[in-house]
């Protein structure tokens, strides 16, 4: 008998659902949930996978799938910056493209004249394009030094090729022959955690910057914080809504990026159709984990043979990539 040969086994969030209720036998295998139960159970879902997004668990193999590049984009003189969609001052996303100016723009000009509209250096092997609403960044010129101009695309053209900005060069800002421009069309998440972080050069090469992850260690480390410069640390703190990235310099040279590897936060389960974007090797554990959190809203006896099921696939899960995994202490069980 021939095998299946596909790999694409997936679930959505109803499916976890539905077999969380199965796990607690408060339906028969393919039965249908209660609406009001399947409204609980998806806001459950999403605490779930909302609490397991960090490193409390001290499994930071398993979030692999998780790891996003995300990169900073720097403005002269700023110290401090936030990362998340919700306001147009975040100047992060997970992939940009970049090219120069062809021509000298006057201060007030919309129309660029660019080298190209499509980037492959950036993110080898990667073609990024330029589209219509995506954010732009142009490197201008004044009396007191570089910045980056910000706007969006109103439409761009390969033929030039050509991109128009929604607003116009600031007085006074105008750039010059050669200089850089910067696309991205989304920006970044807030993330909870960071790995690592690099200052990366306009040549692509990289310097590692330390990271302060406590406000007074970096407060007491960090001496003169007004000082110009390139940065050489960071500080994060994840916020409720947006990361506050804090530099230990105000930075001079705006052609370099903060490039970091973080841990992205887990999507939102908003209906019951939408996939789950856990790998496969998490669909077991988060049907268990998830009918051990309904158990007591439904009323369902939750049994010595269910516990044992639910922390088999725990740990199952948790081990996963070891070798990513670090050595930690804890009082009790997990």
């Amino acid at each position: 008998m021939a095998t299946s040969g596909s790999y694409n086994f997936t679930r959505t969030a109803g499916q976890i659902i539905t077999a969380a209720f199965e796990n607690l036998e408060e339906i028969i295998p393919g039965g249908t949930v209660p609406s009001g139960h399947s409204t609980m159970a998806l806001a459950r879902l999403n605490m779930i996978a909302k609490q397991y997004q960090g490193t409390a668990d001290g499994s930071p193999g398993v979030k692999i799938h998780s790891r996003q590049r995300v990169t900073l984009f720097l403005s002269r003189l700023q110290q401090q910056y936030v990362v998340g969609p919700l306001t147009n001052n975040s100047r992060a996303t997970t992939q940009y493209g970049r090219t120069t100016s062809r021509a000298a723009e006057a201060a007030g000009q919309t129309a660029l004249d660019i080298t190209a509209r499509t980037d492959t250096t950036t993110y080898p092997g990667t073609t990024v394009t330029m589209l219509d609403s995506d954010v732009i960044g142009v490197q201008t010129d004044d009396s007191t030094g570089d910045d980056i101009f910000w706007s969006t695309i109103s439409s761009s053209s390969a033929t030039g090729p050509v991109v128009t900005l929604a607003d116009a060069l600031p007085t006074g800002r105008p750039a010059a022959v050669g200089n850089y421009v910067w696309w991205f069309k989304s920006r970044a998440q807030r993330f909870p955690v960071i790995e690592s972080a690099v200052l990366r050069n306009s040549s692509l090469a990289d310097t590692e910057l330390d990271i302060y992850r406590d406000i007074e260690e970096y407060e007491l480390g960090v001496v003169d914080k007004y000082a110009d410069g390139q940065p050489t640390a960071i500080l994060v703190e994840p916020l409720r809504i947006a990361t506050r990235i804090t530099l230990n310099s105000q930075p001079t040279d705006v052609t370099s990026q903060i490039l970091m590897t973080v841990l992205y936060p887990s999507e939102d389960y908003d209906a019951t159709g939408d996939e789950i974007a856990y790998p496969q090797e998490a669909f077991r554990f988060l049907s268990w984990e998830l009918a051990f959190e309904l158990a007591p809203g439904v009323g369902a006896d939750w049994t010595s043979a269910m516990e044992k099921l639910r922390m088999e696939a725990r740990a199952s899960y948790l081990s996963l990539n070891p070798e990513k995994s670090v050595v930690y202490f804890c009082p009790g069980p997990l």
